[in-house]
């Protein structure tokens, strides 16, 4: 498979990803179902993950119009998304009440994030230096 092609697969998922995080989060945030079933949360990876989903789109954007911004972006979530964990897992050390979910999530998230700056550093599509997003 070409890298063209490669990168619409990967587009097509960031897509998926960023749509299913803003669901997920909005219904957890906004909605009465979402608000009482939601457990023991912790309202800034919450938070984050909600705004995050976003970026998520801007970054499939940015893959399915090759963008060199994507190298940019990439790297900006996975730094964002390590330091939210890091969070996460100063308020699990310091005893606080948290969902194992949200462990696993963040933990998926940030290492899916550290997998896809360091492609899309080392791709060839992307050897541009200015970011024209």
């Amino acid at each position: 498979m070409n890298l063209k092609k490669k990168n619409v697969w990967i587009g097509l998922v960031f897509l998926i990803f960023g749509l299913m995080t803003i669901l997920s989060g909005g219904r957890s945030l906004f909605t009465e179902s979402g608000i009482a079933t939601r457990g023991n949360i912790v309202p800034l990876v919450l938070w984050f993950n909600f705004i995050a989903g976003f970026f998520y789109l801007v970054a499939s954007v940015s893959i399915f119009k090759m963008k060199t911004c994507i190298k940019k972006l990439s790297l900006a979530i996975a730094v964002s998304s390590a330091f939210v964990l890091a969070y996460l897992f100063n308020h699990i050390f310091q005893g606080q009440l948290y969902e194992l979910k949200t462990l696993v999530a963040m933990i998926f998230r940030t290492s899916f994030w550290i997998i896809f700056a360091i492609y899309f550093h080392r791709s060839n599509l992307f050897k541009k230096i200015e970011c024209n997003c």
